[in-house]
């Protein structure tokens, strides 16, 4: 890209410049840059931006050691969807990683049963882990009902025994 200075004015091609070469998805110790990606076929830097909040929370050393330890269920939170998933398919891709069909081969390996069940679609992954929230938020919920209630019962008990030997 033609960055001239006399056209552009030097600090917009210099930031220009700077943006064409930062890192648009970090994974770990491995940076991808939007040359990088798009050489992959992946022009959605929004989603890489999202990509790279996600993964940041998971302690992962390089791309590899997200491909070999990370499963795809761990990064259906929220903000991260099916283009956020394509973009690290790029990473994969640009870094060698799985083959013909990285995703693929990715979700292959994670399968929590080996028994040939077919792959589910990410926001297939992505439903299945809100509705175990959802589940384990109304246990929570109902627990802490459960506990407020036994508490409730001892409280009255315990005035009415004191009531009743008062009278």
């Amino acid at each position: 890209m033609d960055l001239s200075s006399r056209i552009l004015g030097t600090t917009i091609a210099r930031e220009l410049g700077e943006r064409a070469s930062a890192a648009v998805l970090i994974i770990g110790r491995d940076t991808f840059t939007r040359g990088q990606l798009s050489s992959v076929a992946c022009f959605n830097f929004m989603a890489a931006q999202r990509l790279t909040a996600a993964v940041e929370a998971l302690d992962v050393a390089t791309t590899r050691d997200l491909y070999d330890r990370i499963p795809p269920a761990t990064l259906a939170v929220p903000g991260v969807g099916a283009i956020s998933l394509a973009v690290l398919g790029a990473a994969f891709e640009a870094k060698g990683i799985g083959g013909d069909a990285p995703l693929e081969s990715w979700f292959r390996k994670h399968r929590p049963s080996p028994n040939g069940d077919p792959l589910a679609t990410f926001t297939t992954v992505k439903h299945r882990a809100a509705a175990e929230a959802s589940d384990d938020r109304r246990d929570r919920a109902a627990r802490t009902h459960a506990r407020r209630d036994a508490a409730h019962r001892a409280r009255v008990d315990r005035f009415s025994r004191r009531r009743q030997r008062t009278t």
